[in-house]
């Protein structure tokens, strides 16, 4: 009696379960004719980035561009990538390079008013690291310089771990945690 063949490929939930390192590598299999893996892994990060990248970029319009081109960018560079780094890491520096490109096309920042007015929660509190998602503190970060705001949106925006921002910015890890604390209390003066 012949059974039917089963399905070989697993489903979006089953691989929805799955650790990045999984995907990537099931990713790397199927690319370039099946991509269902390489959706999941994009999903996962998607709206991360976009927050992300509008939060560094002042433009909605420009960070969903960035994220397209990043995504395009993982579509085909995933077969070249080393796993020297996680696939957050190696994602997000390929966000800040690209977010870095167009800001020296742009040369001029557009005004902190182009942020999503949804993404505003306003608090009481005097915490900076709680208020970074309220516009007053949008309007600060953006008097930071490039270095110091890309650090304090990777960390309290993207919620990176200081040394996946230093893996992000070719910096070491003690400079990142310092300029970090240095922003922070830039901010704090601005607050207070």
């Amino acid at each position: 009696m012949n059974r039917p063949v089963a399905n070989k490929r697993p489903s979006r939930a089953q691989l929805a379960e799955k650790s990045d390192q999984q995907l990537v590598a099931i990713a790397r299999r199927q690319l370039p004719h099946v991509t269902l893996a390489y959706e999941v892994l994009m999903r996962r990060y998607q709206d991360a980035l976009i927050r992300t990248c509008t939060r560094y970029l002042n433009s909605v319009e420009d960070a969903e561009e960035v994220v397209h081109e990043v995504m395009l960018k993982v579509f085909h560079g995933l077969a070249r990538f080393k796993g020297e780094s996680s696939f957050k890491t190696w994602l997000y520096r390929i966000a800040h390079n690209e977010s870095m490109t167009c800001l020296r096309k742009r040369k001029v920042q557009l005004p902190l008013e182009a942020v999503n007015e949804d993404d505003h929660l306003a608090t009481e509190q005097h915490d900076v690291e709680r208020d970074v998602m309220g516009m007053r503190l949008d309007r600060w970060i953006s008097k930071l310089g490039q270095e110091d705001k890309t650090i304090v949106v990777y960390r309290a925006i993207a919620e990176l771990e200081y040394q996946e921002i230093a893996d992000i910015v070719n910096m070491n890890l003690s400079a990142v945690k310092m300029r970090y604390q240095r922003a922070l209390e830039k901010l704090k003066q601005h607050y207070e």
